[in-house]
């Protein structure tokens, strides 16, 4: 047999678990349990066993710092609203019929424990000293929560000695109990009913079950017998006994059948007459181009005038604290509201999309409205958050479609936008383009247009429900070609979208709308803006729903920018340079593009328009993105989207610039080639010449200067500095070929440099100081043609600090050698410059 060491050996349970075993344990075997042992004893008197009790009753007092012992000095329950003034229990207490069922009797004395004697409740705390020897000291030593006071048994003891003869009464099931004999105000036998309901829960006696059958049959009887007389006073309207009966049904069981009785009754629930229906009968569009649900409108009406009457009622009635407001508009929002606009939303869904949208914004603005009748007109109970929080609870069933469908919407209204756009090039006959706007006027046009712009932004936000109409500009509008564009800002601030259309069009902006449409981007814009403007009136949702409405923010942006960018404006400059690519400089039109190269032109007015509409994406972020999202937020879907369409814009203007300048310089390179006649370098006569640059020389910088004006506007400084000095290092590329396949004369020699001089004054126009010395060497370099001694040319050539690094001294012997007495010349120049004399030979 295994011996266990005593240290091993478990003396006695811990008095915390054994307290937990006390508080299964029924009343009437308590004083058993006391009477094992001293310290059974203590722990019965132990305030943690009867606190839980008086909790079961409803009338224990938790301290906020749980305390007891540093409480302040004040009984330890308070009534509950139930409590009723006590009869006088002498006689029951005297009576022995009752004392076996009393755990607070005396009981009987013990030869091993003579000091267990007198009533337990008397019985004081045992210190250490008098413990018997050998046992573990105090168990109050041992237990983690702070020593008992005896507060909370003896009031449990008041108690259990006032209900416990009304509560054994029912054991008989007798309808002419005790409680309804001694107590005959209908309130106080609610009171009392519903404090035995509660004691009956403590296990009083083995026999609980059935006499807690007995009590519940008995309440059963005065309920409904006490909604019978509510009943009869609420057919009536009599308020003071309605109120009377609430006030007993509450304090019986807390009034839930009383409270379904009042609000069942109501007629809003079954004798309304507004049919949903009747709103597409008669829906009409307001001057603001708003729907007008006129019987949507009488219904919610109808609604808050009817929560508005219940609302005084119930506050007569009812006390506050029952809250029944708050379940009576409960019930409106489940069987009224959201009946009405289920149909209204399916019917308007089945007739129209768009009538789908606008109606959920309506209707939510409506419901939104019965929320602030309740808190600010209403209010017995509700507060702003509980009244919105039941409208957003309500509402939240139809949100997930609405978002789906609105951004379907979106997407699908921006396709067609651009889909009309596309049959429109289709349809379109390439007609000769019209004449170009110079740089001024364009500039004037897109400043004026973006103004408008803005202010077409701001309208909808500045619109309300009684304004005025909004009167058309149009006639306000000049016809005038240069004034039409000023007129714009010049005209009504109330500005609407077809104001803008008319100025757009009156101010022949068409011109530059050969492949990208400014009035396809503003109806994408404008679907934008309606779209948003829908979704932001749902931004007070909270929590999940909240998150999603931003996200659906953000989506409708978003799809403005992946409509807008990859399939109108990336299409647009893809066949722009196609257009570049494929073409190609002849006779037969070297006349009528001398100075303007159609597709380029088309391509440079292109880049104007789009980096308009890249301007009106940004005025229509800033003035409206800004507001639900953070611009510095990198991470942000917005931000990095609006760089994915910035970047698409870059790379096309920055493809097309770079086959724009290769088509501008073959184009320069054609006009030279088919222009310059070699008599004009060589002429016959020596003396026949002036010093006017060369038809060539001009043609070929007016078909330059005049492109490169096109440009001016339409993209960064940076952008324009790398294209204006790509053109100048590809020129100056073309022109060092051109003169080397022409000979030069003495007297021809000055022609060439007065086109370099002209050369030179163009490239200095484009304020480059990187490509600027080119030019400047190369003007240097026609002194040669005009140098007539040989000597002079070689050390011509030798003076590399001439020409600044640009021209080597091979270069400049390859223009030499252009000269028309190179042959002549050419031994004593080579002499000068490499220092070879004929006695410097030797055979060896």
């Amino acid at each position: 047999m295994i011996q266990l060491s005593e240290k091993s050996q478990q003396t006695t349970l811990p008095p915390d678990l054994l307290i937990r075993i006390l508080k299964y344990l029924p009343i009437a075997s308590l004083p058993n349990f006391a009477r094992a042992c001293r310290r059974f004893k203590v722990l019965v008197y132990d305030d943690e066993l009867w606190e839980q009790r008086l909790k079961t009753l409803g009338v224990w007092k938790d301290y906020e710092n749980g305390d007891i012992m540093n409480a302040p000095v004040e009984p330890l329950y308070v009534n509950a609203k139930h409590t009723v003034k006590g009869k006088d229990n002498n006689k029951f207490n005297q009576d022995s019929k009752f004392s076996e069922f009393d755990p607070f009797a005396s009981p009987p004395s013990s030869p091993t424990t003579p000091n267990n004697t007198g009533n337990l409740l008397d019985f004081a705390i045992t210190t250490a000293n008098s413990l018997i020897p050998g046992l573990p000291l105090d168990s109050f030593s041992q237990k983690s929560r702070a020593a008992s006071t005896g507060f909370a048994r003896s009031s449990f003891k008041n108690i259990f000695l006032e209900l416990l003869p009304y509560y054994l009464d029912f054991r008989h099931r007798r309808k002419d109990s005790r409680l309804f004999k001694e107590y005959n105000d209908p309130s106080d036998q609610s009171k009392m009913l519903a404090r035995l309901l509660s004691f009956g829960k403590l296990n009083i006696t083995l026999d609980s079950e059935q006499i807690n059958n007995a009590l519940e049959t008995t309440i059963e009887y005065f309920e409904n017998s006490a909604l019978h007389h509510f009943e009869l006073a609420y057919n009536v309207q009599n308020i003071s006994e309605m109120q009377k009966w609430a006030t007993i049904l509450l304090n019986l069981n807390g009034g839930s059948a009383c409270i379904q009785v009042f609000i069942q009754k109501n007629s809003i629930f079954f004798d309304h007459l507004y049919d949903p229906m009747d709103n597409f009968t008669c829906l009409t569009i307001s001057n603001l181009g708003e729907l007008n649900y006129m019987q949507m409108t009488e219904f919610f009406n109808y609604v808050e005038e009817e929560m508005n009457k219940q609302a005084s009622l119930i506050s007569q009635i009812f006390p506050q604290d029952a809250d029944v407001f708050y379940t009576f508009v409960e019930r409106v929002v489940e069987d009224v509201i959201i009946e009405y606009i289920t149909i209204l939303l399916e019917e308007s869904c089945r007739r129209d999309i768009s009538l789908y949208l606008k109606t959920v914004v309506a209707t939510h603005q409506r419901c939104i409205h019965v929320a602030k009748v309740l808190w600010k007109d209403a209010k017995p109970g509700l507060t702003k958050i509980r009244a919105e929080d039941l409208i957003y609870q309500m509402f939240e069933p139809f949100m997930d479609k609405y978002l789906k469908e609105e951004l379907n919407y979106v997407k699908a209204r921006s396709e067609d936008e651009i889909e009309k756009w596309n049959q429109k090039l289709i349809n379109k006959s390439m007609e000769a383009q019209q004449d170009i706007l110079n740089n001024a006027n364009r500039e004037i046009y897109k400043r004026n247009y973006l103004t408008s712009f803005r202010k077409i932004l701001k309208l909808p936000t500045a619109r309300s429900r009684h304004s005025s109409p909004v009167q058309s500009s149009s006639s306000n509008i000049s016809r005038n070609k240069r004034n039409s564009a000023s007129s714009i800002t010049s005209s009504n601030p109330t500005l609407n979208l077809t104001d803008l259309q008319s100025a757009l069009s009156n101010a022949k902006l068409d011109k530059m709308q050969q492949m990208l449409s400014l009035e396809t981007a503003l109806q994408m814009v404008h679907v934008n803006k309606d779209s948003l403007r829908r979704v932001s009136s749902f931004t007070g949702y909270p929590d999940k729903m909240g998150y999603r409405i931003k996200e659906t923010l953000e989506s409708v942006f978003i799809t403005l920018l992946q409509t807008l960018g990859p399939l109108h404006i990336k299409p647009a400059f893809n066949t722009a340079i196609k257009r570049l690519g494929d073409f190609k400089s002849d006779k037969s039109d070297s006349e009528s593009t001398s100075s303007d190269l159609a597709p380029l032109v088309g391509f440079f007015e292109l880049v104007h328009i789009a980096d308009l509409i890249q301007q009106m994406v940004q005025v229509y972020y800033d003035e409206e993105m800004n507001k639900f999202i953070d611009k510095t937020d990198f991470l942000n879907n917005c931000n990095k989207e609006k760089k994915v369409f910035e970047k698409i814009l870059d790379e096309s203007v920055a493809a097309g610039l770079n086959k724009g300048i290769q088509v501008l310089i073959d184009h320069v390179e054609f006009i030279l080639a088919t222009e310059q006649k070699p008599e004009e370098f060589k002429p016959a006569n020596d003396d026949s010449f002036d010093l006017q640059p060369t038809k060539a020389c001009i043609d070929a910088v007016e078909c330059l200067s005049n492109h490169t004006k096109l440009v001016i506007g339409c993209s960064d400084k940076h952008t324009l500095d790398v294209f204006f000095q790509e053109i100048g290092l590809r020129f100056f590329g073309t022109l060092t070929k051109h003169i080397k396949k022409f000979t030069v004369s003495l007297s021809g020699g000055f022609q060439v440099i007065s086109d370099l001089n002209h050369y030179c004054s163009f490239i200095i126009s484009l304020r480059q100081p990187n490509i600027t010395p080119y030019f400047i060497a190369l003007k240097e370099l026609g002194n040669i043609y005009i140098i007539s001694n040989a000597r002079d040319i070689g050390l011509f050539v030798r003076e590399a600090d001439r020409f600044n690094g640009v021209l080597h001294a091979e270069d400049v012997y390859e223009f030499c050698q252009k000269r028309e007495d190179w042959m002549i010349i050419k031994k004593e120049v080579d002499k000068e410059l490499y220092g070879l004399k004929a006695e410097d030979c030797t055979i060896m």
